[in-house]
């Protein structure tokens, strides 16, 4: 008898499965090692002649053979869901697209100032991008700058020729330069 091989092909469901083999003989061969697997990757039986058979090659030892689970396709990249706008405070993005089991999310996850932040999604080890891909693939996402608001203390301010001088306190978010004329 020849090592018989995997036939047809599994992908990764969540459940135990075991796959047929091409040249299987129950009668002449004995099966053993890891016969059934859950995730995907590969996974190795043995094969035994029985009694009274033999390998084509004489030989009456155990050999291996390796099956495969393949990993799921994910189609779809995430995305930032709904936008985001300076607060002043630490921020995280919603993600369209995104299912932790499927995916690990790294690079940049949170951010307080306006500005482009980059961040990862790498698939689990049952899962692939389109193509087969198993790398991280970047995902930019946006804090938007805040509308400019500021307060006039008092709103307004006469100079004469007895008051040549007087102030207004200005109030507003941020830290960016302030000029009046």
């Amino acid at each position: 008898a020849a090592v018989p091989t995997q036939s047809g092909s599994l992908t990764y469901t969540g459940q135990a499965q075991s796959p047929t083999w091409n040249g299987y003989d129950a009668d002449k061969l004995t099966i053993g090692g890891e016969q059934s697997a859950t995730n995907a990757g590969s996974h190795t039986v043995t094969f035994t002649p029985t009694a009274n058979y033999q390998w084509n090659d004489g030989g009456t030892g155990a050999k291996e053979a390796v099956w495969n689970i393949g990993r799921v396709t994910i189609s779809t990249v995430p995305s930032q869901a709904g936008t985001l706008t300076y607060t002043g405070s630490a921020q995280s993005p919603q993600w369209a697209n995104y299912d932790s089991e499927k995916m690990t999310l790294g690079g940049a996850t949170h951010g307080t100032n306006a500005g482009t932040y980059q961040a990862a999604f790498t698939p689990t080890s049952n899962y692939c991008w389109s193509g087969g891909d198993t790398g991280a693939k970047n995902v930019n996402w946006v804090i938007g700058k805040a509308a400019g608001s500021l307060s006039l203390n008092p709103q307004s301010l006469t100079l004469t020729n007895a008051a040549k001088t007087g102030s207004i306190t200005v109030t507003r978010a941020g830290d960016g330069a302030i000029t009046a004329s």
